[in-house]
């Protein structure tokens, strides 16, 4: 008998995610073990900090966070537009959304349960949405690259963190990956047949920039959240960028495990670290996992009275 069609058999697995849950939480007990022992120890340097939130700052974060989605959301819609027969915008924001807030959750491929659910009410198959959100996930990585490199002039960081070539390597592989051709054989890999692929570089490259204008508002979104709780010059917003890069693409490239809950806001308070007090740091990377997470909801909300 033949096997599963691997789009099945991904979906089986983010179905049954124990194994990959069990790994997952380690990582997580230990990323917020390390954390709270930074605040612990420097408990008394936090009770003598002058606290003062910037509400404005605050807006200005919930105002990024929108323009960064925005973005996510049109990159999404060009690329389903493409290769399927879903040209709706409202329909594409609204599946966008929804999904989005699965990413939250334990075991992140939940999303990707969801939008094979939805789009197959679309008459998208299941093989052809795994495809494209591995797709989205390749061009999110290498626009990820792109502006990490750009930013790394301005990052004050130890070398380790600053080192060009591995990034250099990933980006020129997954260039390959995106390929037209390339995509063409996954596509038969995964039992599509001889399909044309409705797409070039000129398309990649748009989808390349769209994503890359997603990093640079999820950056200012990290530097509202700082200058709410700390001033931070605004020389300091490329290198603010760059670290939120980094520490996005940390978790991005673990999204298939459960790793993400934590080591997100590890390597947030790691970087950060170099820029303002250790303690204070570690606050900021807690506070942009609960400000993500309400703004999801509040988008969330939006998106039902579409």
């Amino acid at each position: 008998m033949p096997g599963k069609p691997v789009s099945q058999k991904i979906i089986t697995i983010a179905r049954q995610p124990m194994l990959r849950s069990i790994a997952g939480g380690l990582v997580m007990a230990l990323s917020f073990g390390y954390l709270g022992y930074i605040l612990v120890r420097n408990w008394n340097e936090l009770k003598a900090y002058d606290w003062h939130i910037d509400y404005s700052q605050a807006a200005l974060a919930f105002i990024y966070y929108s323009a960064a989605l925005a973005f996510a959301v049109l990159g999404w819609s060009l690329i389903m537009s493409r290769l399927t027969q879903v040209t709706s915008p409202c329909k594409h924001l609204k599946y966008y959304v929804y999904t989005n807030l699965f990413r939250r959750l334990p075991a992140p491929l939940f999303y990707l349960i969801g939008r094979v659910y939805l789009y197959e009410r679309e008459g998208v198959t299941k093989t052809l949405t795994v495809t494209i959100s591995l797709l989205e996930w390749i061009l999110i990585v290498l626009s990820g690259i792109v502006v990490y490199l750009l930013t790394l002039p301005f990052l004050s960081l130890p070398s380790v963190w600053r080192s060009p070539w591995i990034p250099s390597g990933i980006l020129i592989i997954g260039m390959v990956l995106v390929h037209p051709q390339t995509f063409q054989a996954v596509l038969r890999l995964l039992g599509r047949g001889e399909s044309p692929v409705p797409f070039g570089y000129g398309d990649i490259l748009v989808w390349l920039t769209v994503y890359s204008l997603v990093w640079i508002g999820g950056g200012l979104v990290l530097y509202a959240a700082i200058n709410s709780l700390y001033a931070l010059p605004l020389a300091r917003l490329p290198t603010i960028v760059g670290i939120w890069v980094l520490s996005g693409l940390v978790t991005t490239l673990v999204f298939a495990t459960s790793a993400g809950l934590g080591l997100k806001e590890l390597t947030l308070g790691v970087l950060l670290g170099h820029l303002m007090p250790s303690p204070l740091a570690v606050i900021v990377a807690l506070l942009m996992r609960v400000c993500l997470i309400i703004f999801e909801l509040i988008w969330g909300i939006v998106a039902l009275r579409l």
